[in-house]
């Protein structure tokens, strides 16, 4: 993660974590979603359990990564077949991701075996399929992203771009 996004999910933790005592309890979890505005029923009833990987009964730092990027990334993707909701593998229309990533047609693997659906296109892929697609680009973003936080925050990028001899040979 790069310097901000840190900050980011630290202070995401801390507003959480509303006594301060460094684990956030179900209690805290459910409060941080009404004052969200989100409440139990619009997120999957057994998320606390499922983001609560060492089954302690609480979300640590770590725990609360992968929350935190489900919240703002709009991760909570709910299936348009039944309604829901889906952590894992899942089936995309991929004519609907070309043309508008932040609304596609998604389906549990229920719904799409069984053709538990009413949709307009027939192409779908199950989102890491999708994913492999698109990774090219996705690692040319990131590499670009990287470099960008190096120049901005100090530090060697990378022994391509610094050493002149080695100019001429691939990325390593």
């Amino acid at each position: 993660m790069s310097i901000g996004q840190k900050q980011a999910v630290q202070n995401f933790y801390k507003s959480l974590d509303a006594n301060g005592d460094g684990k956030v309890t179900s209690q805290e979890y459910l409060d941080a979603l009404r004052k969200a505005g989100l409440n139990q029923t619009s997120l999957p009833s057994n998320l606390f359990q499922v983001l609560d990987e060492n089954n302690d009964g609480t979300l640590d730092l770590e725990e609360c990564v992968t929350f935190y990027y489900m919240i703002t990334g709009q991760r909570l993707v709910s299936c348009d077949g039944c309604g829901s909701y889906m952590l894992g593998l899942h089936f995309l229309c991929v004519e609907c991701y070309r043309v508008s990533k932040e609304k596609t047609f998604d389906l549990c693997g229920s719904c799409y075996r069984n053709k538990n659906f009413n949709h307009a296109h027939s192409y779908f892929l199950d989102n890491f399929a999708l994913l492999r697609t698109q990774l090219p680009a996705v690692l040319i973003r990131t590499y670009v992203a990287y470099i960008r936080e190096k120049l901005i925050h100090g530090g060697a990028v990378n022994k391509f771009f610094t050493a002149p001899h080695n100019v001429a040979r691939p990325f390593r």
